[in-house]
């Protein structure tokens, strides 16, 4: 597990969580090895280079999701 002084020192980088419509959270919850981090929506953070993989994982299995449903909707 990470220590808090390793994830000081980490490699940072920027993203940014936009803002979705239906979607009233303002933040944007993200758990990597036992850390949560609380992003704010529609403003860009600096988060270590493994938060934001674990991001983009997540928006990858999203739209994978999404792909799935429709594929289901169109052979009904």
């Amino acid at each position: 597990m990470a220590k808090k002084d390793d994830i000081q020192t980490e490699n940072k980088v920027e993203v940014m969580i936009p803002r979705t419509r239906g979607n009233n959270e303002a933040n944007y919850f993200v758990g990597v090895n036992g850390v949560s981090y609380l992003l704010p929506r529609g403003k860009k953070s600096l988060v270590p280079d493994f938060v934001a993989e674990e991001i983009e994982r997540s928006r990858a299995a999203e739209e994978a999701m999404y792909e799935a449903q429709d594929e289901l909707k169109a052979k009904e």
